[in-house]
């Protein structure tokens, strides 16, 4: 394995060091580190692999080692030479309500794959599936802002490089100064099966790289305003209602989303007023916040709180009062807070640390709903001129871990537009990544497919189809889900769909008939007894491929199967959204060959016994009457 790196324009590499020296360390969490260290008459390069069970981490540290400041142009923490071998890869496109779009290529010219918008997921999800005669290998940038990945072919090679976008990025590095690439990961398998490299991914997530918290060792449903009444609909009154039969139904969390905070008024716009995080809107809640999380607390649930603590809106006050706070470039104002500001990582702790204690905040739902693009060049910040964006998310990675360490107990929840800021640099320190904006049915299918190749479902995080608000135009962002229209199969379909990982709702619960009420309280009760100890510790396999949101691409059939071996236990989610093929065989995963295993229908309580090597080489076939029709397979050992 090697490095690039570019520095006072002279090109380093491996290859560029005499006599590099290395060092092999056992770490506690049982892996292997191997730290090599090249040193030239200007720069030292320390380069860190770490090898987990099935994962490496790469990353390297430059220091400046001469008596006169460096410039550091790029930043490759990976630069390999391999066999070009027939390669194929897959990588995954983004946009607002869009994420996770496929596209699956032979390698047979240069592919360069680039975030441009300073946010790592929204226009491409910062990793790839790299597939040749042998392997298949997942590779992932764990970086937050803009990264680059380059896979240029050349004879019979392929020439992989990447990490940190080199585009608007220049760091100047004083003497005796040191600065840390991105990391990038990887984890590979010669069964060419994405299922196995998803498992190696989401384990290593759970047990050695998500922060730790044990409130998320239970089964937590949470209710959010947000799409049913917006920053516009809501108010006290109407999320105490909503509270009352939150309770009722086995709700866990309540989430007081934007439209709390500003001047009070009820017409306030919540985008101008991010900053001014100590300004309640009386005249929505008159009470104030801390009587809401009282009142919360009082009905036995957590509650969770809403702030966009790097957003800036235009009237916020704080710009006055803190004129070193907002991010600008070349002069014009960015819309966010500058993290490289030394500055504006105290302010935004102390923020952070009021709201959580004064409030009693268990959750903050933390969002970012802006594209910073190559990010801030104020020189007066405490970094350069080129490296605004880089110290931003250090910056933003410091105050989430000292958060974290002074509330142990908290649950963050990254958001970003939804899903446009998901990646491991993140997830290294949140505990819950919010998917995407819309979730209705079609969109959470394509969502889930791929998102789960990078995240553990255990720290993902999507609601069931939500009722979202229509708007003055008549209009709504996508279209609501009543729960009271649905017939009893597409109940099942949609509170299902909901059940593949981290659960939620965004709904009018107070508008909805007892009848609703009480079907809901079960939905949740079968998904606390029955899925979330899959989601929590078991392995998941895709048995269909993926669906795409409009309906007409991709696969018309969405089926899941959770896998815990220890236990000799699977549960099995298919969904049907095929007007034409209403069967599907579905052959299973990570089952005992020369065992045999009871399969029970959820619906029908029909019971059936199979060996595995019939349900893993043959499969069960499901067979609906109708689109939208789901179905829950329960398969244990047989005693």
């Amino acid at each position: 394995m090697s490095f690039g790196i570019l520095c006072n324009g002279k090109w380093f590499t491996r290859e560029s060091f005499f006599s590099p020296s290395k060092k092999v360390v056992k770490n506690s969490d049982g892996s292997t580190e191997v730290v090599t260290t090249y040193t030239d008459k200007e720069i030292i390069v320390y380069y860190h692999v770490k090898r987990y069970l099935d994962v490496e981490e790469s990353w390297l540290i430059i220091e400046n080692i001469s008596n006169h400041t460096i410039n550091i142009e790029r930043v490759d923490t990976i630069f390999d030479e391999v066999n070009l071998n027939h390669k194929k890869i897959t990588y995954f496109e983004s946009a607002w309500g869009n994420e996770y779009q496929p596209i699956k290529k032979k390698i047979t010219d240069t592919i360069i794959l680039e975030s441009r918008l300073g946010r790592s997921s929204a226009s491409i999800h910062p990793f790839v599936l790299l597939e040749d005669e042998e392997d298949l290998t997942l590779l992932t940038v764990a970086w937050s802002g803009n990264w680059i990945l380059r896979f240029e072919p050349s004879h019979d090679a392929l020439n992989i490089s990447g990490g940190l976008s080199d585009w608007q990025f220049s760091k100047l590095l004083l003497p005796k100064k040191q600065m840390e690439s991105v990391h990038v990961l990887q984890t590979a398998t010669k069964t060419k099966d994405i299922n196995v490299v998803s498992n190696q991914l989401s384990r290593f997530g759970t047990d050695i790289w998500y922060p730790k918290t044990d409130q998320l060792k239970q089964p937590l449903v949470e209710w959010n305003h947000w799409w049913t009444y917006e920053d516009v609909d809501i108010n006290e009154e109407v999320f105490k209602d909503n509270i009352n039969i939150a309770k009722e139904i086995g709700i866990d969390v309540c989430t007081l989303d934007a439209g709390w905070f500003g001047p009070s008024n009820k017409n306030t716009e919540w985008f101008d007023w991010r900053g001014d995080w100590e300004l309640v809107n009386k005249e929505r809640f008159p009470s104030g916040i801390k009587h809401l999380s009282a009142y919360v607390h009082e009905k036995g649930m957590k509650f969770g709180f809403w702030c966009e603590i790097e957003g800036l809106g235009k009237h916020a006050k704080i710009r006055g009062k803190l004129p070193s706070l907002p991010a600008k470039r070349d002069g014009k104002d960015l819309g966010y807070v500058c993290f490289g500001n030394p500055e504006a990582q105290r302010w935004a702790f102390t923020v952070l640390d009021k709201i959580i204690t004064n409030y009693q905040c268990d959750w903050i739902k933390l969002d970012f709903n802006l594209n910073p693009e190559a990010g801030c060049n104020r020189i007066d910040h405490g970094h350069d001129a080129g490296d605004g964006l880089y110290e931003h998310y250090q910056g933003y990675y410091s105050v989430l871990n000292r958060i974290r360490e002074k509330h142990p107990d908290i649950i963050l929840e990254n958001c970003s537009s939804g899903g446009l800021r998901t990646d491991l640099g993140i997830m290294k320190h949140t505990h819950l990544n919010f998917l995407s904006d819309p979730d209705y049915s079609l969109h959470k299918f394509q969502v889930f497919w791929a998102a789960t190749i990078l995240l553990a479902p255990s720290n993902a995080l999507h609601w069931i189809w939500s009722k979202s608000r229509v708007n003055d135009e008549g209009g709504y962002p996508f279209p609501p889900l009543d729960l009271e229209e649905c017939t009893k199969k597409q109940l099942d379909f949609h509170m299902r769909a909901g059940m593949l990982h981290r659960f939620g709702f965004s709904h009018p619960l107070s508008n909805y008939s007892d009848q609703v009420v009480q079907k809901l309280n079960l939905y949740i009760r079968f998904y606390k007894e029955i899925v979330h100890p899959f989601i929590m510790n078991g392995d998941l396999y895709r048995l269909t491929g993926q669906t795409i949101n409009s309906g007409i691409d991709g696969d018309l059939w969405s089926a899941y199967q959770y896998v815990l071996s220890d236990q000799g236990k699977s549960i099995i989610f298919s969904f049907c959204m095929d007007e034409i093929n209403l069967e599907r065989n579905l052959l299973l995963h990570g089952l005992n060959h020369d065992n045999n295993y009871i399969v029970k229908d959820s619906d029908s309580n029909e019971v059936g016994m199979y060996s595995g090597k019939v349900l893993m080489e043959q499969g069960i076939t499901i067979k609906a009457t109708e689109k939208w029709e789901s179905h829950i397979l329960l398969v244990e050992l047989e005693n």
